[in-house]
């Protein structure tokens, strides 16, 4: 018997929808996914609710496709929401019990519902509570406290949540396409979840996922979530900056941006090198720029984007633990020479992220860029695997109308 999940992500550049399923127990394996490019959406946030709704009934549409060419049938009733966004933050909280004597699992019981007690603004909608340390007394960094001898058991934990408005537009945005959205998960834990070894955790990593809009990140260390965040700068701000500084099309900055430029600056070219540009209609000639110029144009606004996470790194006192290094996710993770320009600005190994904990994605040319989909999936199938076959039966009831 099957586990049967599906996520949907609404990102600035496209619209993804992807099915995993499990045996119980099992490794979840991505049976089905698609993508079509996106539309009303600009920056990671929903601008034209109607022109989002097409985007999903498009993509289902995709999904229903290819499951009739395999012979299957499939309608999606609901998914997990995939979210990114500059309106994401991540707050601490601390929850606290008094104990009688030793710790016992009734003690981390009560702990664990005053941690998740956090009053959040009402135009705020959590999306994640990431367990860290447990304290007790004036002890810190315990990680299994049963047992011990103390007073007051404290638990450290990590609030992420989004602008409620921007997720219920996504939520509108899907209903019109009659898909019901279950839960909405953040994009870079999601990642996260799917890349991520337990040694990197433990030891300290840093997950990087390069949307279109924006950037996500967040940070492990001691085997728990201790950071996570967005920045504003995704892959069209670089795709803006060559159409405006070459003059061309966004379509045409897009091809130079994935098929030509570098994150570095002369990693392999002469500096005579030129890159053709087509005309965007055929009453218009070809022409060509600098292949020097271009990949000036891209490395000023990526390394923008990496002092910024390295100021922000340094703030919480990071930047000296991630011993791991970085993993990148994400669309953007596929540009030319970006990992070494991450190890020059941030002075971390970098590698890119492949989902581990997922299969059916390897034939993917990059699946960095699925890594959010296949972790939301992940997290669906970690948590609400069916206990008995009542819970399948409504699972699947709920999944597939």
């Amino acid at each position: 018997m099957s586990n049967i999940y599906a996520a949907l992500e609404i990102g600035t550049t496209k619209t993804v929808l992807a099915v995993g399923e499990a045996e119980t127990g099992e490794r979840l394996r991505v049976t089905c996914h698609a993508e079509i490019p996106s539309a009303g959406v600009r920056k990671s946030q929903i601008l034209d609710i109607n022109q989002v709704t097409q985007s999903v009934k498009g993509v289902l549409h995709e999904i229903e496709r290819k499951q009739s060419e395999a012979g299957t049938k499939l309608t999606i009733g609901n998914a997990f929401l995939v979210v990114s966004g500059q309106h994401i933050k991540a707050d601490p909280f601390t929850g606290s019990t008094l104990v009688d004597g030793r710790v016992t699992e009734t003690d981390l019981a009560e702990v664990s519902e005053s941690a998740r007690s956090m009053a959040l603004p009402r135009d705020r909608e959590l999306l994640d509570i990431a367990d860290q340390a447990y304290g007790l007394d004036n002890l810190g960094g315990i990680s299994a406290p049963v047992g011990m001898t103390g007073r007051i058991l404290k638990l450290d934990t990590l609030n992420i949540h989004a602008d409620k408005n921007r997720v219920e537009d996504a939520r509108t945005a899907a209903d019109g396409a009659h898909l019901e959205i279950r839960e909405p998960l953040f994009a870079t834990t999601c990642a996260a979840e799917a890349v991520l070894e337990e040694h990197e955790r433990k030891n300290g990593a840093l997950v990087l996922d390069l949307g279109g809009g924006s950037t996500g990140y967040a940070a492990y260390c001691d085997g728990y979530l201790v950071a996570a965040g967005v920045i504003g700068v995704g892959g069209d701000h670089v795709t803006n900056d060559i159409a405006h500084a070459f003059q061309t099309t966004q379509a045409q900055a897009e091809n130079l941006k994935k098929n030509e430029a570098s994150a570095l600056i002369g990693k392999t070219e002469t500096a005579s090198a030129r890159v053709k540009i087509p005309g965007s209609s055929p009453l218009l000639e070809s022409r060509t720029v600098s292949r020097v110029a271009l990949d000036t144009v891209v490395n000023a606004r990526l390394r923008e984007l990496f002092a910024m996470i390295r100021e922000t790194l340094e703030e919480q006192d990071l930047l000296h633990r991630l011993h791991a290094g970085v993993v990148l996710t994400g669309g953007g993770a596929i540009m030319r020479d970006l990992d070494e320009l991450v190890r020059r600005e941030l002075g971390m190994s970098v590698r890119k992220g492949r989902p581990i904990y997922v299969d059916g994605l390897d034939e993917e040319a990059n699946p960095a860029a699925f890594a959010a989909i296949a972790g939301a999936l992940a997290y669906a199938h970690h948590n609400y695997a069916e206990k008995s076959v009542f819970g399948f039966e409504r699972i699947l009831k709920g999944l597939f109308k």
